[in-house]
């Protein structure tokens, strides 16, 4: 009787379509046809680690593609991998690829499927944060920008004035507004010149700073040391103006004690003799950048010289408060100094130190160092181990002897040099250089300990000027004198009578050594008041 022809009609994946045809009025005979459909892949995303699972659960004998794209709110999607698949199947994605508009499209390789897309990673955090690591901002030309990103980004900018030295960036708002940002579009900034401390801040639609650059660093070189002045203008041609600062914008001229305010005149003058940059400028204010160098130049380079010493001892404490606790932990430094008097007092000094080393102090001694010494010369030597042992938090001693007390005397005009202090080796002598300044000026007190030998030199023989700190008699004061070198954390009285003890030992033999050479009777020996002394 005839034909019919289907051309195209849809239907659900997966189920069965059943066709038939009929005359009207209906006959006995009807044409009919029934078609299984293919199957819809099922696709469930899962998380491993640091690795995300797309898991396809279809027959083994189905054949799909499978593709991923960036799904775009403006223009067409961008597509990123696309493979056609057979059977089970899992695609392991790195967590660094994930971002909200990453989708997944899967279709049976059929005549006119039906494509299943999902974007299971909306919502995702890690997705946005990859999202923002990926965002840049691109300098088109020397007042155009854009902002490239795989998704779209609810966003606003605005500028800000980076100043050098880690400063925050401090947002130019007002007088300039936040101006809404869409991906790949074209932005400008109504500046009239550009400056290398300009930078562009992006923020979310929460109102978290997620991208800063500094779009014209790389064309006008690094960071300058300007100042912005903010130029304000009211009714009645008035106007005021300020410095941005750290702490503000400081008013020009201010009383202040901000660097602006001390060089406010001078900024002013500049601005009026045409030496500032104007940046930007409308009914209502405008911006300047002026710069600060040869101001600090000026006024700085004569007190910089004079004030050297004093800018090296506040570096030092800085440095020792910082390194305060890995020096405590591996045991506190001491540098010790002494006159070479004689051979035998330098057997003494060494016994000294190499019994001080069986404790938790790390002793530094010229003895130790002699080849260093000479290559160095005896006063960078000292320099050097002065230096590095304040910065550890550690503390010099001076170990007074009859030479030593006569050298002092003479560089305070209080006598003559000692004989034999000018050796090759003394950096006692090499020393005073430094060490005077930090006692005349009040720097020595925790940072220094005097010492003597009981039989050797009595406490009240050093020079007054020494005793501003502890002077410390051994080794009848030994325990006082360990715990000088042991603070902050000395410790407990008992444990240090013991260390007392010990070093008390391990001096004895060269005491007796020094005091009475082969032949004659040695002295008692023990600790406390009186041990020891012959006198």
């Amino acid at each position: 009787m005839g034909s019919v022809v289907y051309d195209c009609f849809e239907a659900a994946l997966g189920s069965e379509v059943r066709i038939w045809s009929y005359t009207q009025p209906r006959y006995e005979k009807e044409l009919n046809l029934t078609q299984q459909l293919p199957a819809l892949p099922w696709l469930n995303v899962s998380a491993d680690g640091d690795n995300v699972h797309l898991v396809l659960n279809v027959s083994e004998e189905q054949h799909f593609g499978l593709s991923l794209y960036w799904n775009q709110v403006q223009g067409p999607p961008k597509p990123r991998w696309h493979k056609n698949l057979t059977g089970p199947q899992i695609i392991t994605l790195n967590h660094t690829d994930l971002v909200p508009c990453l989708c997944i499209q899967v279709w049976p390789l059929e005549p006119d499927s039906v494509r299943t897309n999902i974007c299971p990673f909306r919502e995702d955090p890690r997705a946005h944060q990859n999202l923002w690591r990926a965002a840049r901002l691109r300098l088109l030309t020397l007042q155009s920008w854009l902002l490239d990103a795989p998704c779209s980004l609810p966003a606003e900018a605005a500028l800000c004035w980076q100043a050098p030295g880690g400063d925050p960036c401090q947002p130019l708002v007002p007088p300039l507004s936040w101006e809404n940002v869409t991906v790949d579009k074209v932005l400008e900034f109504p500046l009239l010149k550009v400056h290398p401390n300009l930078c562009v801040q992006q923020v979310n639609s929460w109102e978290k700073l997620q991208l800063q650059e500094c779009l014209w660093a790389d064309s006008l070189g690094p960071l300058k040391d300007d100042v912005l002045l903010l130029e304000t203008r009211g009714p009645q041609d008035n106007r005021s103006l300020c410095a941005l600062e750290p702490s503000g914008c400081t008013s020009l001229p201010s009383k202040a004690s901000t660097r602006a305010a001390r060089l406010g005149e001078y900024l002013l003058q500049d601005l009026q003799s045409g030496q500032c940059l104007q940046l930007w400028d409308d009914d209502l204010g405008a911006l300047w950048a002026c710069p600060m160098d040869k101001y600090i130049h000026k006024r700085w380079a004569l007190l910089w010289l004079a004030c050297l010493l004093f800018a090296a001892a506040l570096s030092l404490i800085l440095l020792l408060k910082k390194d305060h606790a890995k020096a405590a932990a591996r045991g506190r430094a001491a540098l010790l100094l002494y006159s070479a008097d004689d051979s035998g007092f330098e057997r003494l000094v060494g016994a000294l130190a190499s019994a001080l080393c069986q404790l938790p102090l790390r002793v530094a001694v010229d003895l130790w160092s002699r080849r260093e010494m000479s290559a160095q010369g005896p006063v960078a030597w000292f320099h050097a181990q002065r230096r590095q042992t304040l910065q550890e938090g550690g503390v010099v001693v001076l170990l007074f002897s009859p030479g030593a007390v006569a050298l002092c005397s003479e560089w305070l005009q209080e006598g003559v040099s000692a004989p034999g202090a000018h050796g090759p080796h003394d950096a006692f002598r090499a020393s005073l250089s430094c060490v005077l300044p930090d006692f005349l000026q009040g720097r020595a007190p925790g940072r220094y300990v005097g010492a003597c030998f009981d039989r050797l030199l009595h406490p009240d023989s050093v020079p007054a000027l020494f005793r501003t700190v502890p002077v410390f008699s051994l080794p009848s004061q030994l325990p006082d004198f360990l715990g000088a070198l042991q603070q902050p954390r000395a410790p407990r009285p008992g444990r240090l009578q013991e260390r007392a003890e010990q070093v008390s030992r391990a001096l004895q033999p060269a005491l007796d050594s020094y005091f009475h050479p082969p032949g004659t009777p040695a002295p008692g020996r023990g600790l406390g008041p009186g041990a020891g002394d012959g006198t």
